[in-house]
């Protein structure tokens, strides 16, 4: 009976210590779960994961809230955003991992790709796209890689970093190719789209005044250009629609002076635009030249007094605050009158070098 007993608990310890075996040997592959608020997407050949930071060292964490509609897709998609609040969000740090060492497929090239559109109506869809980061994979070898993608564009342009265009709405998708080993074709996978939502301020829950902060620059006509910014910072993180700049002004000449065509007050307004397309690409970068909490004033060569209004307008169209700064591109007098003395002085060298010159001839043709 004791040996029976014996043998039993010999075979229960012996199974045990086969499985346990067998589990230890067994080689791990990941595990993928994924749900609809998941800040990762991947398959059996690669992970993508997103971590959001508000500075080097402290992340932050998005919110989830019910699918949103897409009203402007063919197939009437369904979005679950990830939002951020636009002032939080500094970066996001884009994490790829590959399992494909060992794969019977040969994998050819990988590609992130972002489709983007600055809006405030989380119900539209991406519409600029472009290839953020691509990358060729040779006999199944490949790094693992961790992008930066900085949401707003900084002063200074960090090596290999990615940059985004502030609030909006963000859309990453990750494909990659690979030669399959069962049919011989080239074929195409991707993983599941991951969509984010970075929300700008909401302008009606500010109620601020604002003061100008005008630096000056002289262009190579002697004519005076201005950059003016806010010295608060109530809106920094607010949507640019909502910041609208506007310029008049009379000219040396006393014409009357607009901005830009765009800016008459109807078909009987005759003054005179500084830039006829100002906003247009054939004349500055984009519209949001007028928009925005910074503004660079250039009259296009024209002296004058112009007075320069910036009106911060709530999401109704009423105006929150207005504050003007009045500046002047009439070339300074002392500036004109020191070129002229300028001249006046070479042309005084000029003739005394004349006399000179005149005179050591004559005394040279008199020695000889």
């Amino acid at each position: 009976m004791n040996m029976s007993k014996r043998l039993t608990s010999f075979s229960i310890v012996a199974i045990l210590m086969l499985i346990f075996g067998i589990a230890f040997f067994v080689p791990s592959y990941p595990v993928f779960a994924e749900d609809a608020n998941s800040m990762s997407r991947s398959d059996s050949n690669f992970s993508i994961s997103f971590t959001g930071y508000s500075s080097a060292s402290n992340t932050v964490n998005p919110t989830f809230k019910d699918p949103v509609t897409i009203i402007d897709d063919e197939h009437g998609r369904e979005v679950n955003y990830a939002y951020y609040n636009w002032s939080q969000l500094r970066f996001i740090n884009i994490n790829i991992e590959n399992y494909i060492a060992n794969s019977a497929n040969t994998f050819i090239n990988y590609q992130l790709i972002l489709s983007y559109k600055q809006t405030e109506n989380f119900s539209e869809n991406t519409s600029e796209t472009r290839t953020l980061y691509t990358e060729t994979i040779s006999n199944n070898m490949l790094q693992n890689r961790v992008l930066t993608f900085y949401i707003d564009e900084p002063d200074e342009i960090i090596t290999d970093a990615l940059y985004g265009d502030g609030f909006g709405i963000y859309k990453f998708d990750f494909r990659y190719s690979y030669l399959d080993s069962a049919s011989g074709l080239v074929l195409e996978n991707s993983l599941n789209s991951m969509y984010f939502a970075v929300v700008p301020d909401d302008i009606d829950s500010i109620n601020r005044n604002i003061t100008f902060n005008v630096e000056t620059y002289s262009s190579d006509k002697f004519l005076n250009t201005y950059y003016i910014t806010f010295n608060e910072d109530y809106y920094n993180y607010v949507n640019p629609a909502h910041i609208v700049w506007s310029v008049t002004g009379i000219g040396k000449d006393n014409t009357r002076y607009i901005m830009r065509e765009t800016d008459r007050n109807g078909e009987l307004d005759v003054r005179t635009a500084l830039w006829p397309s100002y906003g247009d690409d054939n004349e500055k970068d984009t519209e949001r030249d007028m928009y925005g909490k910074d503004f660079l004033f250039d009259s296009n060569d024209v002296e004058g007094r112009f007075d320069i209004t910036c009106t911060i307008y709530d999401s109704g169209g009423q105006i929150i605050t207005q504050h003007s700064q009045t500046v002047s591109t009439i070339k300074d007098e002392s500036t004109s009158y020191l070129w002229l003395i300028i001249v006046i002085c070479l042309l005084v060298l000029i003739v005394i070098l004349s006399i000179i010159l005149i005179l050591v001839l004559r005394k040279k043709e008199k020695v000889w």
